[in-house]
């Protein structure tokens, strides 16, 4: 919701906030959601942080 607004700040922070909650669930829904957050984080790839939790994002649904 955040990206959409144009909050990138705010957004990758909760995505960030989303990483640390996920890490180690093991579910659909939150593999769902990570695959989510890597397709939409591709919007930012000039932004460091915005790859580094799509690569974050790539290791908690391993």
């Amino acid at each position: 919701m955040r990206l959409r607004q144009g909050d990138v700040d705010g957004g990758l922070a909760t995505w960030r906030d989303f990483l640390d909650c996920a890490d180690g669930i093991r579910s659909v829904k939150v593999h769902a959601a990570l695959q989510d957050m890597r397709v939409r984080l591709r919007r930012y790839d000039g932004v460091p942080e915005a790859q580094e939790l799509r690569e974050r994002a790539i290791r908690t649904s391993e």
